[in-house]
């Protein structure tokens, strides 16, 4: 797809310089006097590197779980339902499967719908790689840097149309001033031309990156060597999955030409180039200092901590999230913005609640019952995802020989003798299956009678905490919550009660958009699909992130607590231990999304009904009780790719719809 390259467009994109980038911090906070020209758009490295920041201010914003699409479409991560503002959000209606052609929800092709236009975002890259050769007082290798940066943005953005809509028109540079009518009949290119293109763009940009960020305090957001060789990773992973790679789906989904738009065919190839691209990156990562994410409770920014094994483990898995980026050698590439309260929503959000860290600020009254404060129910973490985690044994607790599976809603009181001091005050009462369970499970959810660990909350250095969840009906105001998504809260976050009610004070980081974690997981489920069957190289790198989870390897813990102790030794038992193990590594942090996606199984995790604990019932006993509400949604082929408008359509000749739209 090409664009108008003359001085409209230009003057236009010199206007988003000047507007578009006022709430940005550090790199991106700078705002020129300049007034905008054609003449003066690139006259000197000052307003070259204006905008660059432009270019950059087009990166979708994954703390937004209104607009941005891997939070509140599916249902099955965040539980939306029983929030009006929530449900009824653009992202709400997705989940409600009331997305369309006529006016798409979060319509990221135009920018319509509370979508940003990622084709503007690709003219603006254009621009300015057509135009970068023209200021003279700018050193060459800045030059260099610059113009590699905006080739991987522009690689990024045809990414993330890609993962929307499969089969994207390529913007490769803007249409000439000459263009005419027919011109700009472009076509959506297959998804394999799409991805070899992307690629290419990142290959381009990769020699003229710096390996790793110069200076990551004053840099954040910017592009490195690491980061672009691990979206490369992601890119080629993803057009390896199911969703792209023979997908029955989409063989009647063809252009006016006849080419075939997603291939039918399966191609084993396409995991080893992915396997191969992983490995690359995780070299580069590891060669330039990056590794998992440990906490020191000796050296945790705010003193010595003296906490239990135990909770120094929860506080690995919490903070590996939560950690300045200056602290964390397990985030390859984080936002640039810093996530916490007071945030604004982007698209013109009139939600009060309209970013995710304003679930800091709403989330604390539920710890004191005396307080009655509203709880606002989009910070509702589904149910599925308590059932999802492992057990203390390391496999799922449908699977566990030693977990009562069968009485996990039951009633139970907390002893000495069960060991879950650490997370779970002696003497409360909570279900069952909130016992024996992995430390994933105690780091990243809050529940009904758990801790939920703060600075502000101990008073012995993080050898106890003081405060826990009471989340049962008549110990909040509003509806009352079943979990808690407690992994992206900060533990530095201050909270403490007053005489009327809590103060609240946010504790910044920047969230991370993609781990070291990650790319092990990946690394696995490739060797996985490329090998006949599992060995030591696929466990070898799962094994790293459950050992940084406290748990044993997938091989020792199947054997020693599996019902199905030779699920690792097969390639679809490993598949589904991969998958699942990245839908608890990776929670809450916007791929689950994706991964439901690009594996094809929406089907089941999309469909399911809402549960929660009794809405009405203060009695364990009674409280204790699983209500499956009636509120489902129907999922088809056609609910993995969005629909793009159907005026664009009927403009340009050669555009076909999403299949199934």
């Amino acid at each position: 797809m090409k664009f108008f390259n003359h001085k409209f467009l230009m003057i236009l994109a010199l206007l988003v310089v000047l507007t578009g980038i006022g709430g940005c911090k550090k790199f991106l906070d700078v705002v020129p006097n300049d007034a905008p020209s054609l003449e003066s758009a690139f006259s000197n490295r000052s307003v070259m590197e204006k905008f660059l920041r432009t270019c950059y201010s087009h990166l979708p914003d994954p703390t937004d779980p209104f607009y941005y699409p891997a939070y509140f479409t599916s249902w099955d991560e965040f539980d939306v339902r029983r929030d009006s503002r929530s449900n009824n959000s653009i992202a709400g209606l997705i989940a409600q499967g009331l997305q369309n052609s006529n006016a798409p929800y979060q319509d990221y092709w135009s920018g319509t719908g509370g979508g940003h236009p990622m084709y503007v975002a690709l003219r603006d890259c254009n621009i300015f790689l057509e135009n970068a050769h023209i200021p003279r007082d700018i050193d060459e290798t800045e030059r260099t840097r610059w113009i590699s940066e905006v080739k991987f943005l522009k690689a990024y953005y045809h990414f993330f149309l890609l993962q929307l809509y499969g089969p994207i028109i390529l913007v490769k540079e803007n249409h000439p001033v000459s263009a005419k009518g027919e011109d700009f009949w472009d076509y959506r290119e297959p998804v394999d031309s799409c991805v070899n293109y992307i690629v290419q763009l990142i290959d381009e940009a990769l020699p003229g990156l710096p390996p790793t960020l110069p200076d990551p305090t004053t840099e954040q957001g910017r592009i490195s060597q690491v980061i672009a060789l691990a979206v490369k990773a992601k890119v080629l992973a993803t057009a390896a999955s199911p969703l792209f790679n023979g997908n029955t789906d989409y063989a009647g989904w063809k252009d006016n030409r006849g080419v075939q738009l997603i291939s039918s065919v399966y191609d084993p190839a396409k995991w080893q180039r992915a396997a191969t691209a992983i490995k690359e990156a995780i070299d580069a990562a590891e060669g330039n200092g990056y590794h998992l994410y440990q906490f020191n409770k000796y050296s945790g920014g705010a003193g010595t901590y003296a906490m239990s094994d135990s909770l120094v483990q929860l506080m690995t898995i919490r903070k590996a999230i939560t950690e300045s980026v200056d602290k964390n050698p397990g985030v390859i590439w984080s936002t640039q913005q810093q996530f916490a309260d007071g945030k604004g929503g982007s698209t013109g959000a009139s939600f009060n609640f309209g970013v995710l860290g304003n679930m800091l600020k709403t989330l604390f009254p539920a710890m004191y019952s005396q307080d009655q404060t509203s709880y606002v129910g989009y910070l509702t973490a589904s149910w599925q995802m308590a059932e999802l985690f492992y057990s203390n044994n390391g496999v799922p607790i449908n699977e566990d020989r030693f977990f009562d599976y069968a009485n996990r809603y039951k009633p139970r009181r907390a002893t000495i003798n069960d060991n879950v001091g650490a997370y779970i005050p002696t003497g409360e009462v909570t279900a069952s299956m909130h016992f024996f369970r992995e430390p994933r499970f105690y780091a990243d959810l809050g529940f009904d009678r758990g801790y939920f660990e703060l600075a502000t909350t101990t008073i012995d250095g993080g050898a106890t905490f003081g405060v826990y969840l009471k989340s049962r009906p008549g110990e909040m105001s509003g509806a009352p919550s079943c979990y808690a998504p407690k992994k992206i809260i900060a533990f530095e976050t201050s909270c403490s009660k007053g005489l009327a009610n809590t103060t609240y004070t946010a504790s910044n980081y920047q969230f991370p958009l993609l781990r070291l974690s990650d790319l092990y997981l990946l690394y696995s489920e490739a060797l996985n699909e490329v090998k006949g069957q599992p060995d030591g190289e696929v466990y070898q790198w799962i094994d790293k992130v459950r050992a940084a989870a406290g748990l044993n390897g997938v091989v020792q813990s199947w054997q020693i607590a599996s019902n199905n102790p030779n699920a690792p030794a097969t390639k679809d038992g490993m598949r589904r231990i991969i998958q699942r193990e990245r839908l608890i590594e990776l929670a809450f942090e916007g791929q689950r999304f994706w991964d439901v996606r690009r594996w094809k199984r929406a089907n089941e995790f999309w469909t399911l009904q809402p549960t929660t604990w009794s809405l009405t019932a203060t009695q364990p006993d009674q409280f204790y009780v699983p209500v499956t509400g009636t509120q489902s949604r129907v999922v088809t082929f056609r609910d993995y790719l969005y629909p793009i408008r159907q005026s664009d359509v009927r403009v340009n000749p050669n555009l076909v719809q999403t299949y199934g739209w």
